[in-house]
C-alpha cells in the first residue's frame, strides 16, 4: 500500500470558518458542492468576548462556536471562500467570520491516478 515515499502538497490553503452552532453542516454542504474535498472537519469551541459580557449585570457568558476547517488548493481557494461566506451568512453581524491561512506545506495518501492526472497536465 505505502512504498515510503511522501507527497507534499504546496499550493494548499486552509480555510477556517468560526459560526453560530449548527451551521458547520449548511456550510460544509456548500463547501463540497463547490468542489471542497480534502480536510474538512468541524468541532465545538467555547469562548467568551465583547458581546457576551452583555449578560445579566455585566457577567461574562460563554457561548459555543462550531469550527469549521477545510484545506482546499489554493486553485479553488477564493472560489470556496465566496460560497462559506454566503453560505454561513456571514454578511449579517454576529454570524461569525472566515479566514484564509496559507500552507507552506502538507501531506496527505494521493491515489496514483490522480498523481497521474497531475503529470500528465505538466
Amino acid at each position: 500500500m505505502s512504498d515510503h515515499n511522501i507527497t507534499y502538497l504546496t499550493d494548499v490553503s486552509l480555510l477556517t470558518v468560526i459560526v453560530q452552532v449548527g451551521l458547520a453542516d449548511d456550510i460544509l454542504k456548500a463547501a463540497r458542492d463547490a468542489g471542497a474535498s480534502v480536510g474538512a472537519i468541524g468541532h465545538h469551541a467555547r469562548g467568551i468576548g465583547v458581546r457576551e459580557r452583555l449578560g445579566i449585570l455585566g457577567v461574562a457568558v460563554e457561548t459555543e462556536k462550531d469550527v469549521i476547517s477545510i484545506l482546499v488548493s489554493n486553485e479553488q481557494r477564493d472560489l470556496i471562500f465566496d460560497t462559506i461566506y454566503r453560505a454561513a451568512g456571514l454578511d449579517t453581524p454576529g454570524r461569525g467570520f472566515v479566514y484564509v491561512t496559507p500552507l507552506e506545506k502538507a501531506a496527505t495518501y494521493v491515489p496514483e491516478s490522480i498523481m497521474q492526472r497531475i503529470k500528465d497536465k505538466a
